[in-house]
């Protein structure tokens, strides 16, 4: 007997050690714990769950839990009244009323009849963590817009450079745009990405009444969509987090002239039904305003991509589809206007030669070559490539072997992730920028849209658009113009 309670005593004492032991955890912990049983009675809570929720344990403890909610010490809807009710692990995300974000996990535990007795919840603060990522999210956004300003900055020279129109295709589409500056309507420019319809909105912008104030430009599928709104309506102090002070948006700005967005096609549908709503009454309010402002904009809109498709898939709407495209234009792809190759050719190479004082000229084997190409960035990729001839070109003259592999090959197809090489004398710069094209263009041929690239490729959209454009990749053509 004696040994019996002596067993019985170390047994107790252990329990007891580990009670204390438990508890000294459970009371230490930065995440706030309390225990309900079960009917929903606040049994347990410790210091961090009384400070989160400013609950002291002495008024919670003890109380039905719909109680205590009813005086504010804790929230609703409850994590463990639905462990309760649903008899299985339930967390959610909850905003309490002193503004710290939550999220709650309730955990049941089962006599050994299957009977509820017990909810653990555990409440982790988040409030901090969620701000950070804001914020973070805020700089890459600020950073990708730098980004691509440096980008639309090396892509100005194009845009200020007179149109060569020598194929009866481009005439007519110059004919058209200077009946459009005499205007006021809408203009929806359609094409392929790199035949220049930033180029032709200068020029209807440039013609028309609204020339003495501002072509404003936006680039809709290079900014994020957490900030598009931002970008167009402007907003004021406070609104979100790093607003700081107010800001016009580009709808603002453009008060009195022209408003061009570019790849209108990216807009997500929240900032869509946005655009259509300006478009009816010309009334903007910025993010986080009460109050209107009226501006006189003409807008101007650009996309590479078929809007009808697009409303077929509820990706677009209709009635903003209706409204953008009053009267539509289409710009010939490069291929479409042959006669306007050569000169353009001699336009950009004579251009870039002056500008870094180094004289070049093309054989007569180089010319064919270029003139046999293709260009399926049209031409924004036949500016670049005159571009790098000039600068990476050791001598005045430019030969075949100067020229890029693609224009080279002839053909897309034989440009592939797959069957890539290179010359010996290609640079690792080039060398990437050779891979990373093959690679949008193999990836292009399979997805349908710059989101489902990102996703496919592990990239942020921004980048996605800034690459095809930078390398003229057309989605939905298998990767050709």
């Amino acid at each position: 007997m004696a040994g019996d309670n002596i067993s019985s005593s170390d047994e107790t004492l252990e329990l007891e050690h580990l009670t204390r032991e438990l508890d000294a955890i459970i009371q230490s912990s930065s995440d706030g714990l309390f225990v309900c049983d079960g009917s929903g009675r606040i049994i347990h809570m410790n210091p961090a769950s009384a400070r989160i929720n400013h609950a002291p344990a002495e008024k919670v403890i003890g109380r039905d839990y719909l109680d205590a909610a009813r005086d504010g010490y804790v929230i609703l809807p409850s994590a463990a009244l639905e462990a309760i009710k649903q008899r299985e692990v339930v967390s959610l995300l909850q905003k309490n009323r002193y503004g710290l974000k939550l999220i709650s996990t309730a955990t049941p535990v089962f006599d050994d009849d299957g009977k509820v007795i017990r909810v653990v919840v555990s409440e982790r603060d988040i409030t901090e963590i969620d701000r950070l990522q804001k914020e973070l999210e805020e700089q890459q956004a600020i950073g990708d817009r730098f980004r691509h300003r440096v980008l639309e900055l090396q892509q100005e020279y194009l845009d200020s450079q007179p149109v060569i129109a020598k194929s009866p295709a481009m005439i007519k589409a110059l004919n058209q745009v200077l009946k459009l500056s005499e205007v006021d309507s809408t203009v929806l420019l359609l094409g392929e990405s790199g035949v220049g319809k930033g180029l032709i909105a200068d020029l209807i912008h440039k013609h028309s009444r609204r020339s003495e104030h501002l072509l404003v430009k936006i680039n809709c599928g290079a900014i994020p969509e957490t900030l598009i709104e931002a970008e167009l309506f402007g907003y004021e102090r406070g609104a979100f987090t790093g607003a700081v002070s107010s800001k016009p948006g580009h709808l603002e700005l453009a008060d009195g002239g022209t408003l061009f967005l570019d790849e209108v096609a990216e807009l997500p549908l929240a900032s869509q039904v946005k655009l259509l709503r300006f478009m009816e009454d010309s009334q903007v309010t910025r993010l986080g305003g009460t109050h209107s402002r009226n501006v006189d904009v003409r807008i101007i809109a650009a996309t590479n991509r078929d809007l009808e498709r697009l409303v077929e898939a509820k990706l677009f709407r209709l009635d903003l589809y209706y409204r953008l495209s009053v009267i539509p234009l289409t710009i010939p792809a490069l291929r479409e206007r042959r006669e306007c190759l050569l000169p353009l050719i001699h336009s950009f190479i004579d251009s870039f030669a002056e500008r870094s004082a180094q004289p070049k000229r093309l054989t007569r084997a180089a010319t064919d070559r270029l003139m046999n190409y293709p260009f399926p960035g049209n031409v924004r990729e036949l500016m670049n490539i005159c571009e790098r001839l000039v600068v990476m070109t050791e001598t005045e003259i430019i030969d075949v072997s100067d020229l890029p592999r693609a224009v080279v090959m002839g053909s897309d197809d034989e440009y592939s992730a797959a069957t890539i090489r290179w010359p010996d004398l290609m640079s690792m710069g080039q060398i990437i920028e050779s891979v990373e094209r093959a690679v949008l263009i193999e990836t292009s041929r399979s997805c349908h849209s710059q989101q489902e690239i990102a996703a496919a490729l592990d990239m942020s959209q921004p980048t996605v658009a800034r690459k095809l454009q930078k390398y003229g990749v057309v989605i939905g053509r298998n990767g050709k113009a």
